[in-house]
């Protein structure tokens, strides 16, 4: 968040005017047509301020080990946030990183998001520039951009009476515009590209799956010989087992297929285990195929047969879209679904740091998101979010891990306020890899997180207090009969509230590194009271009183501490958030009830030098 502001407050004083907001994160359709574009199909950021926006295609960056790449292209693909206005779009060369002579120029009126405008010709480039000229302001008129680097994308900026593009990557974004070319890419060589594989059915050991592929044609001839080989493999023994699909049909130039029969299959083995299965496209052209890479590819396949003890889904959120998100999602959630909340921006009165952590670590870039088991993933809130929620949930449902059994163990430690927090997962049959390119502990992390909901909640909907551990290593790799156990040390001091109104859970999950998928989650309920540190059994406690109880909003707080020793008192909220603090309070001390921000129950707590903390539950009534 502070490096928002940052850059917030450089665009105000640098850049001329234009402004960067966050967006809705809507997702952008797309269809099968073969086009090139720089952006990730998602609307993370708007912006305003300019009236001429450029994206620079590089066609080479597709194929860094061809010597020679070209596009032709027939038309443009725009998105934007808001329909309204009129576009003009200039198709250009490129003039030493700049913009050159223009090739076509259409003017169109941007009657949806989504705007496809055909040249009247097409064009063949190495590199080309896309110039669209809208005008933006702050009402309606943006253009859209998502994550990505920036340096390919381009606002009309001014310094002094001159007018020159500036990268968003220089201005601090790390985003590029949602204008794509429409076309194909030409080569000197033939090259049949693979572009998709997935397996359908149930990933369970025995089960039969069928392969689905997508693939694309970027020669100029009919190819009558195309199919897929794949060869399988398993730990300790590749190529166990092979398969060759054929399609039915020729592939005519410049054109893409999808096979989805149901002639051919896969048996899964019966045992659970990590599956990596080979794939190369094959036709008559292949031994002229220059870019081989291009058309073959390995994935890997997790067929785990252990139930996971519950799936995870995690909301970002900000307080004031809370009860939106809560509404729909809680007629579809049951035991089996634990949804943890966070709030990323400080702003929010909720946030906290580590839910700021956690946000960036996936690298969101708008809020709302909700995501499960690291792979299911709902951006912003649209008319389609219940049934996407509804999908998600589905999808979910039926992850598995190798995760056999695990355990949650607290311990004191002798003369100290804090404890030993320790975490043990076994595997007890699953066979994995083991070399670190596909070990999936090695490439996994491990959170440990404390999380609070009032006992009142009926769902598992817990919110985020504070990391124990925050993507931790495993540096074992967990074969058959193999444990991992990691220890942390950690202090409860800071939790206060009344075990009768707020209920803790410590849970902890095995996830992919790179913020995908979770490969394993548990869960641990414990009272604070239940683990009184060592240090606190030998100290005397400190006294003092708080009325009126309940409190309202006009009347004062009156505070009385017994001993006249300098205290330090705390006040927290539910979710364990402090909201006031004051240091060298002796004898009594009033507070406005102004001071609470919302009805609800709350938290003092005294410390006192020598003593035992003390905290009592006061109740807000506005």
């Amino acid at each position: 968040m502070k490096r928002s502001l940052i850059i917030l407050a450089l665009l105000f004083s640098y850049l001329y005017g234009i402004v960067c907001i966050s967006a809705d994160g809507e997702q952008i359709p797309q269809d099968r047509e073969y086009h090139y574009y720089l952006h990730n199909n998602a609307h993370d950021y708007s912006f305003y301020g300019a009236n001429k926006w450029a994206v620079r295609f590089d066609f080479s960056q597709a194929y860094p080990l061809m010597s020679n790449v070209n596009f032709t292209a027939s038309g443009a693909r725009l998105w934007f946030p808001n329909p309204g206005g009129q576009v003009t779009v200039e198709l250009c060369t490129d003039n030493v990183s700049q913009p050159g002579s223009v090739v076509s120029v259409q003017t169109v009126e941007v009657s949806s998001q989504q705007i496809d405008i055909a040249f009247p010709s097409t064009s063949t480039h190495d590199i080309a520039w896309l110039v669209v000229t809208y005008e933006t302001n702050m009402q309606s008129r943006y253009v859209a951009a998502s994550a990505g680097g920036g340096d390919n994308s381009f606002y009309m900026t001014t310094v002094g009476d001159q007018f020159y593009l500036s990268s968003l990557s220089n201005a601090g974004f790390n985003c590029e515009l949602l204008f794509g070319l429409l076309g194909d890419f030409t080569h000197t060589e033939v090259d049949l590209e693979l572009c998709d594989f997935y397996l359908e059915g149930d990933l369970l050991p025995g089960s039969r799956v069928y392969p689905r592929f997508t693939g694309y044609n970027h020669s100029n001839q009919t190819l009558d010989e195309v199919g897929l080989s794949i060869t399988m493999n398993r730990p300790g023994e590749p190529r166990f087992d092979s398969l060759y699909i054929a399609l039915p049909q020729s592939l005519a130039p410049l054109s893409s297929f999808d096979y989805t029969s149901d002639l051919q299959f896969i048996e899964l083995p019966s045992d659970p285990l990590q599956l990596r299965l080979d794939m190369k496209l094959i036709s008559e052209i292949a031994e002229s195929d220059s870019l081989s890479g291009n058309n073959s590819f390995n994935c890997f396949f997790n067929i785990f047969a252990d139930p996971m003890p519950g799936q995870v889904v995690e909301n970002f959120l900000r307080t004031s879209g809370d009860n939106a998100i809560s509404t729909i999602q809680s007629p579809y959630l049951n035991r089996d679904f634990h949804v943890l909340d966070y709030y990323p921006l400080l702003s929010d009165p909720l946030s906290n740091l580590g839910a700021m952590q956690r946000f960036n670590w996936y690298g969101f870039n708008a809020l709302p998101q909700t995501i499960g088991n690291g792979h299911s993933r709902i951006i912003g809130l649209t008319q389609a979010y219940e049934s996407s929620f509804a999908e998600l949930l589905d999808d979910i449902s039926a992850d598995r891990t190798f995760i056999s059994e695990s355990s949650c163990r607290l311990d004191s430690i002798p003369e100290s306020a804090n404890m030993y927090l320790s975490v043990s997962l076994l595997n007890q049959n699953t066979s994995l890899y083991e070399s670190n390119l596909e070990n999936i502990t090695l490439d996994s992390r491990l959170f440990v997180g404390l999380f609070a909901k009032p006992s009142a909640e009926s769902t598992q909907k817990y919110s985020l207090l504070q990391w124990i551990c925050f993507a931790d290593t495993i540096n074992t790799a967990l074969q058959p009969e193999v444990t991992v156990e990691k220890t942390y040390s950690v202090s409860f001091s800071n939790l206060f509230n009344d075990s009768a109104e707020t209920d803790y859970r410590i849970y902890y999950w095995l996830q992919d590194q790179y913020g995908g998928r979770i490969h394993f989650m548990n869960f641990y309920d414990f009272d604070p009271q239940q683990y009184t540190s060592n240090a606190d059994l030998y100290t005397p406690s400190l006294s003092f009183s708080a009325y009126p109880n309940p409190l309202r909003q006009d009347e004062y707080l009156h505070l009385s501490i017994k001993d006249a020793t300098a205290a330090k008192i705390s006040i927290y909220n539910l979710k364990g958030q402090r909201i006031h603090r004051q240091n060298d309070i002796t004898g009594k001390l009033d507070l406005c009830g102004k001071l609470f921000p919302a009805s609800g129950i709350y938290f003092i707590r005294v410390e006192q030098s020598g003593k035992a903390p003390q905290t009592k539950k006061i109740s807000i009534i506005k």
